[in-house]
């Protein structure tokens, strides 16, 4: 599950648009962040098998064959979710930890990414990764809530490490008071076909990842 957050996060940071800079009051908003992940996986296949036995009675040897094929038909659905959030003061910030150590793959592309941007010198490595959101809600006048979510990568090198902001990367949502709107995600799908002497067996498997978001006023 969390190589699918990092995954969600980076679509995140590759898509999504900027917002405006948000002024403070009392009122104390929650922000949700659910990440939910459904797959699907569907088998199907014959596989054939086989033999023969010689015995003897008498003296005279009998041959006789046998053989079998066997189907194969199974389709599994499975529900994967979990959240996150915190609670911000109206105008203010606050950051949601999405992944305290990423996996090698997106290490790289936030690396890639950021080197890309301007916001790492080339050439410096990094030995870990973590990912965070950054959040800054306002409540509007006709009660909906501004939402603007900014993507946060910590980093460690042998030297040290830092914190980058990639503003660009924002997204800025208006949502209704304590409904879940969904904003974002990514699907994947494989379809895999082997062949052996006696048999045949076709794979097929899809997986969606979605992110959503609910603000609510406390």
């Amino acid at each position: 599950m969390r190589h699918s957050i990092a995954l969600a996060l980076s679509i995140l940071i590759a898509a999504l648009p900027g917002g405006a800079a948000l002024a403070q009051s009392s009122k104390q908003v929650k922000v949700v962040l659910d990440f939910q992940q459904q797959g699907g996986d569907s088998r199907q296949g014959v596989q054939g098998g086989g033999g023969i036995i010689v015995q003897e009675k008498r003296g005279e040897p009998r041959v006789r064959g046998r053989g079998g094929v066997g189907v194969e038909d199974m389709t599994t659905r499975t529900t994967r979710s979990t959240g996150i959030f915190t609670v911000v003061q109206d105008g203010g910030m606050g950051t949601m930890l999405v992944a305290q150590e990423i996996p090698y793959p997106q290490l790289a592309y936030f690396y890639d990414y950021a080197v890309g941007k301007g916001y790492a010198a080339q050439g410096v490595a990094w030995q870990r990764v973590g990912t965070a959101l950054t959040v800054r809600p306002a409540v509007l006048p006709d009660g909906q809530i501004r939402v603007r979510l900014t993507p946060q990568i910590s980093y460690f090198t042998p030297g040290g490490g830092g914190t980058i902001e990639i503003t660009e990367a924002s997204t800025e949502l208006i949502v209704p008071n304590g409904r879940r709107v969904q904003f974002g995600g990514a699907t994947s799908s494989l379809h895999e076909v082997v062949r052996q002497i006696l048999g045949y067996r076709e794979q097929q498997s899809s997986t969606e990842t979605s992110m959503a978001l609910t603000a609510t006023v406390q």
